[in-house]
């Protein structure tokens, strides 16, 4: 037997995976757990079982022996060979931040985790939203690996608020960065307590600061001085407590980056009329500052935020107001179209940086750090699956693609920055080139409604699967019913692939319930007719008609 090198182990390693898709698209159910005795440095064992636990024994069986063997395997005849062209599908259509999850099968089917699309969408229908488990875990672990422990880490719920991913925070060590009431609850419900949660926003109601302070989040932003003037005087009114942060915007301009036309914040000049206001009131219990940044590009830039925050710090400290905390908010961009990431491995160094310019500014306080990342958590681990439903030649060399998604209900963002150009990649046709550009629209009635222009595209049919990248953030919580259209349901894939539904599709019932709980219009046992009239599987009558006729048939 010849002994293998690394390369040929990692060929090896891949072939397994390749025909364990292969069994799987073909409904083999047969356990193949013997592949754990791969010893393999770079892969782990379990994430082999994953993708072999339910194929056939004649397909793997010789190259798990073979590998165990470091030996070569005995070919057989129907065991699909590696294809150079799955790697050229891998290299044209997959970037480099999806491969930790993406990859091609034999058929040329994008597979999540393992797992084929159009197996995904068979089980969810379309649209559909996947988010990668691993990779949203990967991304909590890694601010928490640059920042370490002397940083408190708030994730911002606001971009992706579903349940399932605030646990997932929750277990990372990550506290919540609230936007309203309603985000509030959601904490609570993912079991975070009251004291890890963050109330930010530009306004609250009454009701909204009796319920924070009676639930007692950590603190509550004021954004503007009436902001805190009503917090001051709903305080007052409660005869509690209100732990309070005031969000400054400190007018900076750097480089291609500036404040100073940003809606968030008391303006600089307007902070130490808020913090006289803040210091003096009663029933204010006044925290620190808050900088909301967004889409900053560079670490420069929060070094110049944080210079001019800490000289406001000093000159509480000379006026004996204590000062312990700093947010210095989120608005780390991740990379979506051609756009790059921001290197948050460069902000390893910042937690020195402020230690050293808290020291230069002679401030003596002890001052808690606080970011806020949202977006560069969730973004890249979001894919929109949706079926082409139609393909209509607009001129020889472009094409309208129709798709079952929208601008509307599925991937609001395109509508809102057209600057931004989403990834579509051809799911079911990842080995076929590019040959034409297409615009991808959207299934509602409004002529905005453009996911994407211009993109290059193999030739798409009727019941072609197609994958929007980068949709983990806003996406879902952006979407809407125009049309009076569904919303599309959330599935949460495991690294073993298998998957979680953590939000299902919406129900006309929730749709119409605030105006039928007013209006008193329709009976429900109407509303429910009308459900389990839509609910009917078209299929299932189809195939029973045919087994009937039959069946008269041969009667006869």
């Amino acid at each position: 037997m010849t002994a293998l090198s690394q390369r040929d182990r990692a060929f090896f390693v891949m072939r397994i995976k390749d025909v364990c898709v292969t069994a799987l698209s073909q409904g083999d159910r047969a356990p193949l757990v013997f592949l754990k005795v791969l010893p393999f440095h770079k892969i782990p064992p379990e994430k082999i079982v994953a993708f072999a636990v339910n194929c056939r024994r004649l397909r793997a069986v010789s190259y798990a022996k073979a590998y165990a063997m470091n030996a070569s395997p005995v070919e057989h005849s129907n065991v699909p060979q590696f294809s150079r062209r799955r790697k050229h599908a891998e290299n044209r259509y997959i970037r480099e931040r999806w491969r930790n999850f993406l990859s091609v099968d034999h058929r040329g089917y994008m597979t999540i985790e393992g797992v084929p699309v159009d197996r995904i969408v068979k089980k969810f229908g379309t649209p559909v939203y996947v988010m990668v488990e691993k990779e949203i875990r990967r991304n909590f672990q890694r601010f928490k690996k640059v920042f370490g422990q002397q940083i408190k880490l708030q994730y911002a719920v606001k971009c992706n608020s579903n349940l399932q991913i605030l646990r997932m925070a929750r277990e990372e060590g990550f506290e919540l960065d609230c936007s309203s009431v309603g985000e509030i609850i959601l904490g609570l419900l993912a079991d975070f307590k009251p004291r890890q949660l963050s109330y930010t926003n530009l306004y609250k109601t009454d009701q909204d600061l009796h319920f924070a302070t009676k639930v007692g989040v950590q603190s509550i932003t004021a954004d503007s001085v009436e902001d805190l003037e009503h917090i001051a005087a709903t305080a007052k009114k409660l005869r509690t407590q209100v732990r309070t942060v005031i969000r400054v915007n400190p007018m900076i301009d750097i480089r291609n980056y500036s404040t100073k036309g940003n809606k968030y914040g008391i303006p600089l000049k307007q902070v130490l009329e808020a913090v006289e206001i803040a210091a003096t009131s009663p029933f204010v219990d006044f925290r620190g500052f808050h900088f909301m940044g967004g889409y900053i590009s560079s670490p420069w830039t929060l070094r110049a935020a944080a210079r001019v925050l800490v000289k406001i710090i000093r000159s509480c400290q000379d006026k004996h107001i204590p000062i312990k905390t700093l947010s210095l908010g989120g608005g780390f961009p991740a990379a979506i179209g051609e756009q790059s990431a921001f290197p948050i491995e460069d902000l390893k160094s910042f937690p020195k940086y402020f230690k050293q310019l808290l020291e230069r500014e002679g401030v003596t306080m002890p001052v808690q750090l606080i970011f806020e990342p949202g977006k560069s958590i969730v973004l890249n681990a979001g894919i929109g699956l949706m079926h082409v439903v139609a393909n209509k030649e607009i001129h020889h060399f472009n094409r309208m693609i129709i798709a079952d998604g929208s601008t509307y209900n599925f991937i609001p963002d395109a509508l809102v920055q057209t600057e931004i150009r989403y990834d579509i990649l051809p799911a079911s046709r990842m080995f076929s080139p590019r040959v034409h550009k297409v615009t991808v629209g959207g299934n509602t009635c409004d002529c905005w409604d453009l996911i994407t222009k211009g993109i290059m595209m193999p030739k798409l049919e009727y019941g072609d699967i197609l994958a929007a990248m980068d949709v983990g953030a806003y996406a879902q919580v952006l979407a809407n019913n125009f049309n009076t259209i569904k919303r599309a349901p959330v599935v949460l894939i495991h690294e073993d692939g298998s998957c979680k539904q953590i939000r299902r599709r919406d129900r006309y019932s929730e749709m119409f319930a605030p105006e039928l709980d007013v209006l008193k219009m329709a009976d429900p046992n109407e509303l429910e007719r009308y459900n389990n009239l839509y609910r009917v599987n078209i299929d299932k009558i189809w195939k029973g008609a045919g087994k009937k006729n039959g069946g008269t048939k041969a009667g006869k």
